[in-house]
């Protein structure tokens, strides 16, 4: 890998993919607790380990995004600095991916409704973006030029799982609400 040049002048033009990234991160995590606040009556206690399963990750997605962008747009970080929090991030997110399978698990043995998809999209994805995550760290750590674009690869499949996720979720709430309505007799509103 080349050498970075100066960080300044190689950070100078993520700046605008940064600020974009961070206020759909940040516009993503305030639709998140407006959706959790109108399907908040739908979970109980029996589905609470699926609905955490679900929930808590694609809001730490997109709380991810939004902190990494808050880093790269520090008009004084520094590339060594900026890769020791990386690393940093990557590793506390592989320490949360733990606590994320355990609700999973927990998940499948109560409801056996965890698909595939949902272990693919819940654990595999996310470990190859933190692998992502820490190799963008290190290349900053050694002076890089190629690790803001690890970084950026990184930085966007997290969104786009967040975004996954958050559909996925909207998805089970519309469902078990209307299915809640039909067990009552009612018809889900519009």
């Amino acid at each position: 890998m080349a050498p970075m040049p100066s960080f300044a002048a190689v950070a100078g033009p993520w700046q605008t993919f940064y600020v974009l990234v961070g206020t759909a991160a940040a516009t993503l995590v305030g639709l998140m607790f407006v959706a959790v606040t109108f399907g908040s009556s739908i979970v109980r206690r029996e589905t609470s380990e699926t609905a955490r399963s679900f929930i808590d990750p694609t809001f730490t997605h997109f709380v991810q995004v939004l902190f990494v962008a808050c880093l790269v747009v520090i008009p004084t970080m520094r590339p060594r600095l900026l890769g020791a929090l990386l690393l940093t991030v990557s590793a506390l997110r592989f320490a949360d991916l733990v606590r994320v399978h355990r609700h999973m698990r927990r998940a499948q043995k109560v409801h056996h409704d965890i698909e595939l998809s949902d272990w693919v999209t819940g654990i595999v994805v996310p470990i190859v973006c933190y692998l992502l995550l820490g190799a963008a760290g290190l290349g900053f750590v050694r002076g890089h030029a190629g690790a803001f674009t690890t970084l950026a690869i990184a930085t966007v499949a997290i969104l786009m799982l967040g975004v996954f996720g958050a559909w996925e979720l909207m998805l089970w709430m519309a469902l078990t609400r209307a299915v809640g309505a039909r067990a009552i007799g009612e018809h889900p509103r519009d």
